[in-house]
């Protein structure tokens, strides 16, 4: 037993560095693994072209995919915690909706990425509905999953109809229903490194708060936790994470559900071990599903929330199976 972490993160590791040379190298123009060497250390020993689709585009794109799948479990860990239900996930609890449809109102009213107010309002959103999930689920844990689900079908009509109403921002605010990794760059590189970091770094301060919440609120306070500033500040960082992926890669559903679900069945449920390992499950689980949406209809791109959402409804169903057993 005291194996399975180290082998577990072992195996994830060697799986991400395969697939981030496959997703440098595979695409509409073929690189090999030494052309990636001298981009990185010698990028005047090869084409100028190759060099910058190299640089700029494939691996600020694999890194945005490791980042991007982290954030996502790290979100799927917190919110699972305090909401005690291994079902609850940013995508299926509607707060990645909430973000998008803010985001949606933001593109109508102007705001681009060059105002710092849109991140300002997609965390808004994912805020807005987080509090609301918690207010409803802090008497009645059991209609969370179903409030979740409804608030997931309310806000997605509401960015639809954002769509129906503005046709110069279609395009844009459909995108974000959908999500991609296509528009990732150095910068937005850096900030979600900040964010994913500073949010590792609180998250990982609350790990054995979070076991003690995943029993009972007494017994959490009993062993000194203070479970309702604990819970707001877990969740205020869930929330800016999440709105930090809408906005730079748009709705990208399970991968916070599947990563500690499948890790939590190898390590068990302590979140010294869940979160580290959660996050690099993520990884591995978004840059699969990037790269098999950028060659299963080549040279087209699918959106990545298509392969996720394939992958992770199956887990979904077999979690929503089991608890009705229980």
């Amino acid at each position: 037993m005291k194996r399975k972490p180290e082998l577990l993160a072992l195996i994830l590791i060697i799986l991400l560095i395969i697939m981030m040379i496959a997703g440098i190298c595979l695409g509409s123009v073929k690189i090999t693994a030494s052309d990636i060497v001298r981009a990185i250390f010698s990028p005047q020993s090869i084409g100028k072209n190759t060099a910058y689709i190299i640089r700029n585009l494939r691996i600020p794109r694999i890194i945005s995919a490791i980042l991007t799948g982290a954030a996502l479990a790290l979100c799927g860990v917190v919110f699972q915690s305090v909401f005690r239900n291994p079902m609850a996930d940013s995508y299926v609890l509607g707060v990645s909706s909430g973000a998008s449809f803010f985001v949606g109102l933001g593109f109508v009213l102007g705001i681009s990425f060059a105002d710092v107010s849109l991140p300002v309002v997609a965390f808004a959103g994912a805020m807005l509905t987080t509090v609301l999930l918690f207010a409803i689920s802090r008497k009645n844990t059991s209609t969370l999953l179903l409030s979740g689900i409804a608030l997931n079908f309310f806000l997605s009509a509401m960015t639809t109809l954002t769509i129906y109403l503005s046709n110069r921002q279609a395009d844009n605010i459909l995108f974000w229903t959908l999500g991609s990794l296509g528009n990732s760059s150095w910068a937005r590189v850096l900030i979600m490194f900040s964010v994913l970091t500073a949010a590792v770094v609180v998250v990982g301060k609350n790990c054995s708060a979070m076991d003690l919440l995943l029993m009972d609120d007494s017994t959490a306070i009993s062993s000194g936790v203070n479970v309702k500033a604990t819970r707001i500040i877990l969740l205020a960082v869930a929330s800016i994470v999440t709105a930090t992926v809408v906005c730079f890669c748009g709705i990208i559903g399970f991968v916070g559900l599947m990563s500690p679900h499948f890790v939590r069945i190898i390590v068990g449920p302590k979140h010294k071990r869940l979160l580290p390992l959660s996050m690099l499950m993520g990884s591995v689980i978004l840059l699969f599903s990037d790269i098999v949406c950028r060659f299963i209809v080549a040279p087209s791109e699918l959106p990545i929330g298509i392969i996720t959402s394939v992958l992770g409804a199956p887990v979904f169903l077999t979690l929503l199976r089991r608890r009705r057993h229980v």
